[in-house]
């Protein structure tokens, strides 16, 4: 009687395994994650630096700086684009300067411009508030934690800055060329270098910062080697992460336990792009060609 009862759990446990090699990806591996594009717009974009998806509205913000990334000329606006690839409307939002990333909370978008923080109306493109940056020169990526509070990236000052009960400062400093930035689960995820790097710009990899009271230095996500020029850092839902290399004109893959991954290879200027994972969509600008392409992702 033992002996069956042992065979017949043997068998059970037999088929379980054949059924989940089967149905997925062998045990203790995850799924590799793979693009397909879908579709490319090449047309009314201006340098266009980053993409925000809105789930709440179905509309993808498109920001155009129009001309110099540091310059004041007031060329910079923002699009809205169908997730299909429709431009909805051209200059949703204009009068700004070199808007580059782009943030929700609520119904507000933040946006970064040169040395202030713009919010405007989600709705209806109109200017709400600006906060000038006190000591900024490159304000970047935008990011809104769970609380409402709004956090910048300075790519040349080291910094990083925060919107908090109305007041924009200087939050933490010396984090070596910051760029990308996303708030999840009571951290701050960072692109940014190591001191010592030679080229700060093109050696970054990601860090963490808590965002409670007791939050203390920047520690690495994973370990500290270099990944790249990383530009944009936007979570994939699953524990990893979707990035783009601006100069090495790739978007790219990380999860601590499995590495890093090439997705695609664009063009220079792949900027500051965004996963929407309702829709297994991802829309990545490519500032450099002036274009806004969508891929499709599978495997998550």
């Amino acid at each position: 009687m033992m002996l069956i009862s042992t065979r017949r759990t043997q068998v059970l446990a037999w088929l379980l395994l054949v059924g989940m090699w089967m149905c997925g990806p062998a045990f203790g591996q995850a799924a590799e994650v793979d693009l397909t594009r879908q579709w490319e717009l090449t047309d009314t974009l201006d340098r266009p630096e980053s993409a925000l998806y809105d789930a709440s509205r179905n509309v993808v913000y498109v920001s155009s700086m129009g001309g110099s990334a540091s310059e004041k000329d007031g060329n910079g606006y923002i699009s809205t684009v169908s997730p299909g690839g429709e431009v909805l409307q051209e200059k949703w939002a204009s009068g700004l300067n070199a808007p580059k990333g782009m943030a929700l909370s609520g119904d507000t978008l933040y946006t970064a411009d040169i040395d202030a923080l713009v919010a405007l109306d989600a709705q209806t493109g109109a200017v709400l508030e600006r906060w000038p940056a006190e000591g900024a020169r490159f304000l970047n990526d935008v990011t809104a934690d769970a609380a409402g509070r709004v956090y910048v990236s300075d790519s040349r000052t080291n910094a990083l800055y925060r919107l908090s009960d109305g007041r924009f400062a200087v939050w933490k400093q010396n984090l070596p060329s910051p760029n990308g930035v996303y708030a999840e689960d009571g951290r701050l995820v960072v692109a940014a270098a190591d001191a010592e790097a030679d080229d700060p710009g093109s050696a970054r990899y990601l860090q963490v910062i808590r965002l409670d009271e007791n939050s203390t230095r920047a520690k690495p996500l994973a370990d500290d080697t270099p990944l790249g020029g990383l530009d944009a850092v936007v979570p994939d839902g699953q524990g990893g992460h979707f990035l783009s290399d601006w100069a090495g004109a790739t978007v790219l893959h990380f999860h601590p336990d499995h590495g890093l991954r090439t997705l695609s290879e664009l063009t220079r200027g792949t900027a500051d792009l965004d996963y929407a994972p309702s829709k297994y969509l991802l829309f990545v600008p490519v500032m450099m060609s002036n274009r806004l392409v969508g891929f499709e992702v599978e495997g998550l």
